[in-house]
């Protein structure tokens, strides 16, 4: 199991709807909006390491407003 902290920055205006395509997806399991540089952070969760590119080039990147986003790979996952 990998962890990891996604930071996004979206598009003004986009944030709500961003949120609503993040909670479909399986991987994510937190969610937040912020105030500042950035406007969203998640908490992701895969199966391997690997997983990580797949949720972030093909699921994330993707969805419309989604500008830039920043990942953070926790270093000790622990249940």
């Amino acid at each position: 199991m990998a962890e990891a902290y996604v930071l996004i920055k979206v598009t003004p205006g986009y944030e709500r709807n961003i949120v609503k395509s993040l909670k479909d997806l399986p991987e994510i399991q937190v969610i937040n909006e912020l105030y500042g540089e950035w406007d969203i952070i998640t908490r992701a969760s895969v199966e391997r390491i690997e997983d990580l590119d797949d949720l972030l080039s093909e699921k994330i990147r993707k969805i419309e407003g989604v500008t830039l986003t920043s990942t953070m790979i926790v270093a000790d996952y622990k249940h």
